[in-house]
């Protein structure tokens, strides 16, 4: 994501961040779901879905700036 984040025009960056971090925001969760996780993975899990949601929320509000 950090290639594409350089090389891609700013309506498909902000698509693309969009997209992915919903897709990895549904993967944690479901992994969260498979089996009863180790305290310390909850943890970076939880981590981890509210900076997917902080990138799909900041894709989604943010102006071009050019």
């Amino acid at each position: 994501m950090v290639l594409l984040s350089r090389v891609l025009k700013y309506r498909a960056n902000r698509w693309a961040n969009i997209i992915v971090g919903a897709i990895n925001t549904v993967a944690v969760l479901a992994s969260l779901l498979v089996a009863a996780p180790a305290l310390y993975y909850l943890f970076f899990a939880t981590i981890e879905i509210a900076t997917t949601l902080t990138i799909i929320w900041y894709a989604w509000t943010r102006r071009n700036a050019l």
